[in-house]
Formats: C-alpha cells, sequence, structure tokens
C-alpha cells in the first residue's frame, strides 16, 4: 500500500512544480519573452562560435513560449489528475490501481518531453544554452527536472502486485 501512496505523491509533487514553474513563467511573461529571445540569440557564444539552429522569428519565439507553457501546464494538471485518480483507487485491486496510473504517466510524459525534449534538445543542444552567461541554471534545472519526473515515471510503471 505505501507504494501506491509514493506514487501519488510522486505526481503531486512533479504536478506542483511543473504549475509553479509556469505561474512564475506567466507572473514574468516580459521577461521569460526577453530569455527566449537571448537564448534564440546566439549571444554569448564565445566557445562554439557557430550554432546550427537559425535565429527564429519573433512569432515562432512566441510559439515556442506558448508550447513550454502548455506543457508544464498539461503536466501540472494530468498529473494532479492522475494523482486524484490513483487516490480513488488506492484501495481496488491492482489491475484496477495500474489503470489509473496512465493519466499521472501522460502528466510526466509532458514534464519529460518539455524539460528534456524542449530545453535539453532544443535550447541546451540546438541553441548551445550551455556556453551562455546565463545558461548554466536553466541547463542544470531542466536536465535535473527531466530527471525527476524520468524517474517518477520509472516508478509509477511498476505494476502493483
Amino acid at each position: 500500500m505505501i507504494d501506491r501512496y509514493l506514487k501519488m505523491l510522486m505526481s503531486v509533487i512533479i504536478g506542483a512544480m511543473a504549475l509553479t514553474y509556469v505561474a512564475h513563467n506567466i507572473a514574468n511573461l516580459e521577461q521569460a519573452h526577453a530569455f527566449f529571445v537571448y537564448v534564440t540569440s546566439h549571444a554569448g557564444q564565445e566557445a562554439y562560435p557557430v550554432t546550427l539552429f537559425p535565429v527564429p522569428p519573433g512569432p515562432l519565439v512566441v510559439l515556442a513560449m506558448i508550447l513550454v507553457f502548455t506543457l508544464e501546464i498539461a503536466a501540472g494538471v494530468l498529473c494532479w489528475w492522475g494523482a486524484w485518480k490513483m487516490w480513488q483507487a488506492r484501495n481496488a485491486g491492482a489491475d484496477e490501481f495500474n489503470a489509473t496510473k496512465s493519466i499521472a504517466k501522460l502528466g510526466l510524459g509532458c514534464a519529460i518531453a518539455n524539460w528534456w525534449g524542449l530545453f535539453q534538445v532544443i535550447a541546451v543542444a540546438g541553441y548551445q544554452l550551455w556556453q551562455m552567461p546565463n545558461g548554466a541554471g536553466p541547463d542544470h534545472g531542466s536536465w535535473v527536472f527531466g530527471a525527476m519526473s524520468m524517474l517518477s515515471l520509472i516508478y509509477l510503471s511498476m505494476k502493483e502486485d
């Protein structure tokens, strides 16, 4: 039974983290936009001056922000909804409880797609965020948040006895 509660807790924690990040992004919308522009501008890239990804037009930067924010909202809502579904089935049989985990797993997948897919692949590798003066925090954070989500997904995916 303890595993069921821990799986719910992990879903709640990752969901809270995702929703807190998107809330901060929205509360600091102007600064968030400026950072997206900074990352995609190729500024401060002295170590590897050639970046294969082009500087995108303004509307594409806004679309990228919308995608990031949407994935964060989806991760949060789906993780919380999944935790609620697991809570409702906490005393059910193993098959029924296992079936309720799919919603939270989708939420964790959104978190992984955001923090490893968008941040690590596009921002860190594609736009070389790792070498920008203000890039170390988001580089490190997206790796950690993606890992937390992946580890939670692995644990959540374990079948109940």
